[in-house]
């Protein structure tokens, strides 16, 4: 009887020391990545960031980080031209497969799309080569055209279009699914263009400018989308979120949709805030001023909202409107991305480059 009370006792005390070290233990620590270049798109699906570096006016590579192991793998060696003037050089990964637009030519002419999809540890293979121009909004766009490339699940997805400065009129507007193979079409027609955010099997597309007039020095008219269309990875029309004002960028995250407005004043000042609406009704729910001066980008995880714009990243709460800054950055295309597990973000996008992993417990941390 004695040595079962012991060992009772023992185990009682093992115990409580096991529980007073896991209530002391110290949140997980940032996870940092160190490159020889600048990056210049990155994508996350746990454990995997896939990106983009490479010296600016150089070929880029693609290189997978896993956050488990730490290993780095080559996917591409030949990604892009990095200019950051561009703006459309884009990569997602879902699962074991990822995809990534190459971007070639003349900033100021024509510009190759090239649309490649491959398997980790596969050879890439080329889906679709367009040439086209590129531009700062509806009006500047000429030809084909390929952007939007998100992730959601197994599923990658992609919108293509043909846009005439000419006629002012896109033709040929669809959202495909990215198969090994292919372009897969599950839905046309004006709200099918631009998939901008994925999550949970669906695709939240962010529509084109409509095109009211052009000058004959080329500057155009334009009517803002007045919604969000959200797609199921079948084609569905799921829920068209009508908005108040124009957003841009847009996010979706399980019963959130969140995007940025950027106004400016008559001193040339400008004002960020960010809306939030339930992506399931449709309902306006929030609206929240953001300490930046532009929103160049957007990632949306549950609650949380990260927004870069520019060169600072800071963490908002979507319920509360509560915001803090997480540190210095100097992305590009698309340089932050969230999940339940964390934030990943390209800390800084010059030589060196750093990729920077925040743990989801210290991002809540942050904002209590």
């Amino acid at each position: 009887m004695m040595k079962r009370l012991l060992i009772v006792s023992l185990l009682l005390a093992a115990l409580l020391v096991l529980s007073a070290q896991a209530g002391g233990a110290k949140p997980q620590p940032d996870k940092v990545k160190v490159t020889a270049t600048p990056i210049w798109t990155l994508a996350m699906d746990w454990p995997r960031v896939a990106y983009a570096s490479g010296k600016e006016g150089s070929t880029e590579k693609i290189r997978v980080w896993n956050l488990v192991t730490g290993a780095t793998s080559v996917v591409e060696k030949k990604y892009g031209y990095s200019i950051a003037t561009h703006g459309t050089s884009e990569i997602a990964i879902a699962g074991k497969r990822l995809a990534w637009i190459r971007i070639t030519g003349d900033p100021m002419g024509p510009l190759n799309h090239l649309l490649y999809t491959a398997p980790l540890g596969g050879r890439p293979k080329l889906l679709r080569y367009e040439s086209g121009t590129n531009g700062a909004g509806a009006c500047t766009l000429d030809g084909p055209q390929i952007d939007g490339l998100v992730a959601t699940g197994t599923t990658l997805a992609v919108s293509t279009w043909t846009a005439s400065k000419q006629a002012s009129v896109d033709s040929d507007q669809q959202l495909d699914l990215i198969t090994p193979t292919g372009l897969r079409t599950i839905a046309t027609g004006p709200d099918a263009i631009v998939s901008e955010s994925a999550d949970a099997g669906r695709i939240a597309v962010l529509p084109l400018p409509t095109v009211l007039s052009v000058d004959p020095e080329g500057n155009c008219t334009e009517t803002p989308p007045a919604s969000v269309a959200i797609y199921s990875t079948s084609g569905t029309l799921l829920e068209t979120v009508a908005l108040k004002q124009y957003l841009s960028p847009i996010a979706l995250s399980g019963r959130w949709l969140a995007g940025l407005r950027t106004e400016a004043d008559q001193t040339g000042s400008t004002r960020v805030t960010l809306a939030v609406y339930d992506a399931t009704t449709g309902a306006p729910l929030y609206t929240w001023p953001v300490p930046v001066e532009s929103g160049k980008q957007l990632a949306v995880y549950g609650h949380l909202a990260a927004i870069e714009g520019p060169y600072r990243l800071y963490l908002v709460d979507l319920d509360t409107g509560k915001n803090v800054e997480i540190g210095p950055v100097n992305g590009y295309a698309r340089t932050i991305a969230i999940d339940v597990h964390g934030l990943v973000y390209a800390a800084n996008s010059r030589n060196p480059g750093k990729l920077v992993f925040v743990p989801m417990a210290k991002l809540l941390a942050m904002l209590k």
